[in-house]
């Protein structure tokens, strides 16, 4: 029989992660290797075909005629192997339960509550699921996520569980000298420290506060809230924060909010689950508790309000 005249693996799962994804950053962020070796993989594939299959100029993974040509059949080929995987594979036991969460949401909020959890159901194993993107739900991979829901897919259930606000918080000592944050306008005279998922978020409290001429090139960018705010521990600009996740270090006074203006963010932060295993004893177990620990915490009383600012 003559051999397969078949492409590298590892390049046909970049391709397909990037035109599905529409992005070479989160394929790689998914498939857990770097932007690099996601672009490396796709031009070993774009090489061996002979074709160009993405427009390098493009901000986004933008495929070609050929890429589009060529996508849906290596599409469809991933998804009956992952179909038949499923279908074989033993089904997983009910006391596992594997949670996507934030990364931010993860250190800041949730696994210092799990031993509650753990506790509690002493039979349950939690495994968890970290991203740095926070909006969609992977239900491929995991069974339950705490997500800052954009679009609510059919054939799922989501669960509010607070709302995400906007506020500014930086480090005390930007408070004091020459450049000192008292208003505002000050803003203008400090870096501000962007989260590249989330670009939207300073324009929409620069906005609320009626704030004009900041600088675009005076920015840092990262890419997780978390790195937002230990950059803004250590004095180098103003982050950004979209819940209750910088309250321990406001706490600790390694943070301070400098302004009472907190904004509406444009999502809030959902349960979510597919509707088809809601009803599952461990999914029910954790829908149940997290509720509970939302509302049991203090730090959220200002993130069940309603309103689109306060």
């Amino acid at each position: 029989m003559p051999r397969r005249d078949l492409p590298p693996l590892r390049a046909l799962t970049a391709f397909e992660a990037a035109a599905r994804l529409g992005s070479f950053r989160m394929a790689a962020n998914e498939l857990g290797i770097t932007r690099s070796a996601v672009s490396h993989q796709v031009k070993l594939l774009e090489d061996r075909l002979g074709l160009q299959l993405f427009r390098r100029d493009a901000r986004r993974a933008e495929l070609t005629q050929g890429g589009q040509a060529y996508y849906p059949a290596i599409r469809d080929a991933f998804d009956q192997i992952e179909a038949q995987t499923r279908a074989i594979r033993p089904s997983v036991a009910d006391n596992e339960l594997t949670v996507q969460v934030y990364v931010t949401v993860a250190l800041k909020w949730l696994i210092p509550r799990l031993h509650d959890f753990e506790r509690r159901f002493p039979d349950m194993k939690v495994r968890l699921s970290t991203s740095y993107f926070d909006w969609d739900f992977d239900e491929r991979n995991v069974d339950v996520g705490i997500i800052l829901a954009r679009n609510k897919a059919p054939g799922h259930h989501y669960r509010p569980l607070f709302r995400s606000y906007l506020a500014p918080v930086c480090a005390p000592a930007l408070l004091k000298g020459d450049n000192a944050i008292k208003k505002p306008d000050d803003l203008k005279k400090h870096k501000l420290i962007d989260v590249y998922t989330a670009e939207e978020d300073w324009q929409l409290w620069l906005d609320a506060a009626s704030v004009k001429g900041v600088k675009p090139n005076n920015r840092l960018t990262v890419d997780s809230y978390i790195l937002a705010q230990e950059a803004a521990i250590e004095g180098r600009g103003v982050a950004m924060t979209i819940g209750p996740f910088a309250a321990e270090e406001i706490k600790l006074g390694r943070l301070v909010q400098p302004f009472p203006l907190r904004v509406q963010h444009r999502h809030n932060w959902y349960f979510a689950c597919h509707t088809e295993h809601r009803n599952k004893p461990k999914v029910k177990r954790f829908e149940e508790w997290l509720a509970k620990q939302v509302a049991a915490d203090p730090a959220l009383e200002v993130y069940r309000e309603t309103g689109k600012a306060a």
